[in-house]
């Protein structure tokens, strides 16, 4: 059995259009081979994670002129927004826009119709996307069986991400855009499938949250009527200002979402206790919630009554 011819070294990990494998090399047998893999038609890859939504793109982007753009979800899952589950799913379609009168039309890939001004930028990981503040109202037509609440909390989700830059240490990295951002892309949006749902979802959003749980924990406490709390309140304490994840200051009450990494990390396991210690030591009353918490009706009713106790 014959040796597999390798492939050129600029191709050993990525994709190609088999449009121009003859220009490498590399022979209609050689594209038959076991470890290619065939992501779209058309294209080869090889050492790509298909499962992992950037290196699907990737190999997407083959195919791409430079009238095109990823969009909808798929542009907001590639600056790094929480997403509903099914939408990072490796069989789910990715979303490309094309700037003009046609779309795209290929087995796995969702085409849309962009107009011509649409803006275009670079994701972290250098694939071409339509801005993040666009990806955002476009996402709110992808109702996809979801109900309000459920399409009202992913919007609220991802807005919160794209408009908080990640904890580092020191402080914060540049948010992905601003809440003015958000607000001229609901304008020229205009009135599109979801445009209620928008501006529903654009007076939720908020900066200074870290993570999906925590905005879904803060859209509870408002449904049950409670006051809304502040997020990125400042407490000094003995270990220095710390930021609640959630705080009313007027009650000197705090809340702490703790997600599974805060219990399957030793150190961040005492990190988190050190830090509630010194919030209790400067006179706040501490409520620490889980995901339990949020998904049980009779735990998340509990939760409210302590916290309208405390804040009566």
């Amino acid at each position: 059995m014959s040796a597999r011819r390798p492939l050129p070294y600029f191709l050993a990990t990525g994709a190609f259009a088999t449009s121009t494998a003859s220009e490498f090399g590399i022979s209609r047998g050689r594209m038959r081979a076991a470890d290619l893999a065939t992501p779209f038609r058309g294209v080869r890859s090889v050492g790509l994670d298909l499962y992992d939504l950037v290196q699907r793109s990737r190999a997407a982007a083959v195919f791409m002129g430079e009238n095109e753009a990823f969009c909808h979800s798929t542009a907001l899952g590639l600056w790094g927004a929480p997403l509903p589950l099914a939408l990072e799913l490796v069989d789910s379609a990715l979303h490309i826009g094309t700037r003009g009168t046609t779309r795209r039309r290929r087995t796995g890939v969702i085409g849309h119709r962009i107009s011509a001004d649409t803006s275009m930028c670079l994701s972290p990981d250098g694939l071409r996307t339509v801005v993040p503040a666009t990806a955002w109202c476009q996402f709110a037509s992808q109702r996809d069986g979801r109900t309000d609440a459920e399409m009202l909390l992913a919007l609220v989700s991802a807005a919160d991400h794209l408009v908080t830059g990640r904890r580092r240490s020191g402080g914060r990295e540049p948010a992905i855009c601003t809440t003015d951002d958000l607000v001229a892309a609901v304008a020229a949006y205009g009135s599109g499938r979801g445009a209620r749902m928008l501006a529903q979802a654009l007076s939720l959003v908020r900066s200074g949250v870290d993570s999906p749980k925590e905005t879904e924990l803060r859209l509870m406490l408002g449904d049950a009527g409670l006051d809304e709390p502040v997020v990125g309140h400042v407490v000094q304490t003995r270990l220095g200002p710390l930021e609640p994840d959630l705080a009313y200051p007027h009650r000197r009450v705090l809340i702490e979402y703790e997600g599974d990494a805060h219990r399957e990390n030793r150190r961040r396991w005492r990190g988190d206790f050190e830090r509630v210690r010194a919030f209790q030591e400067a006179g706040w009353t501490v409520i620490r919630v889980n995901a339990d918490d949020l998904a049980d009706e009779r735990r998340r009713a509990a939760l409210i009554l302590q916290l309208r106790a405390l804040l009566s």
